[in-house]
């Protein structure tokens, strides 16, 4: 076996594992907020949930190609990795579903912003608004871009990687995703995200003494609306660090018009990385999700407990 083909399963496989492990901690977080907050009315509950369904979805779409390559690689070849609908359906649902997660992060930061700066126009930021405003959002952001990709037929059938997906010597499309998919949400969420930092900042340095129950309660809310935004920030990066490869090989490819044969695996293996990154994040930075955790977690210690002692006392019974 040659070095090269040792070295795409290598990266295939490493591709796969982070996707499982990026599944499995989704499930598990939906199920959080299924068995503690089926009845929250928090739009936070709401935004985290849907971050999560579609990091969910984009994971096993990932997990679906890594799988094709892989086995490419090992000269197993499955029907439905060939060139079939299917197999375009999938690589236009990537991209549509990691648009609607750079967006989702954009709902939120707006979610922040209204709550943050417009805190006495309640209306902006309930429930019921972003009840209808995700899904709506998620079918728009995953039907904006299907004329892109659909209509034009730049979701091709790749036969060195044994799926479909948009090729990287397709100059125009593969800069419309960048601009679409990273650039254009990347902005939108930095500058909201600084300005609420500077606002924030500036509202706790100018905070009076004299102020009333329900200013001295907005300005501790401010408080730890500054340390959770530090720490968004820190999430900004993970999100670059996603598409940040692929921007890398466009460039060497722009410039010199050299191919480099591992783009594709490469790329991969930086989202999924970054996807387990998102989902550690997405719990650490959530707190509904991370008290949640917390419950679940001294629950089965509870009970682990409980089971323990009927036996303890059971042994000292006996001694005496």
């Amino acid at each position: 076996m040659s070095i090269w083909i040792i070295m795409n399963i290598v990266l295939n496989l490493l591709t796969l594992i982070n996707s499982i492990v990026t599944i499995l901690i989704f499930i598990f977080a939906l199920s959080l907020i299924i068995v503690y907050h089926r009845r929250s009315r928090s739009v936070l509950v709401l935004l985290t949930g849907h971050t999560c369904s579609t990091l969910l979805i984009s994971a096993s779409m990932l997990a679906s190609m890594a799988t094709a390559s892989l086995c490419s690689c090992m000269n197993i070849v499955l029907e439905q990795h060939g060139n079939t609908c299917w197999c375009v359906l999938r690589g236009f649902c990537i991209h549509g579903f990691l648009c609607a997660l750079y967006d989702s992060y954009i709902v939120q930061a707006t979610y922040r912003l209204c709550r943050v700066v417009f805190y006495r126009r309640k209306n902006l930021y309930s429930f019921p608004v972003y009840s209808l405003k995700v899904p709506i959002e998620t079918l728009f952001r995953v039907v904006n871009i299907s004329p892109v990709f659909l209509l034009r037929g730049d979701v091709i059938y790749l036969s060195s990687e044994y799926y479909c997906q948009t090729s990287f010597t397709n100059a125009s499309a593969i800069v419309c995703i960048a601009i679409r998919r990273f650039l254009l949400p990347l902005l939108f969420i930095s500058v909201i995200y600084v300005f609420l930092l500077k606002y924030l900042q500036k509202s706790n340095s100018s905070s009076s003494s004299t102020a009333s129950y329900n200013e001295c309660r907005h300005l501790k809310q401010n408080r730890r609306d500054l340390l959770v935004i530090r720490r968004l920030l820190i999430m900004l990066d993970v999100l670059i660090l996603l598409g940040l490869p692929s921007a890398i090989f466009l460039v060497m490819f722009m410039a010199s018009g050299h191919f480099v044969i591992v783009t594709y695996r490469t790329g991969r293996l930086f989202v999924s990385f970054s996807f387990v990154l998102l989902a550690y994040m997405l719990i650490r930075l959530t707190d509904p999700l991370k008290k949640s955790l917390r419950r679940h977690l001294k629950r089965n210690s509870t009970e682990t407990t409980r089971r323990k002692s009927p036996s303890t006392s059971r042994i000292s019974l006996r001694c005496l």
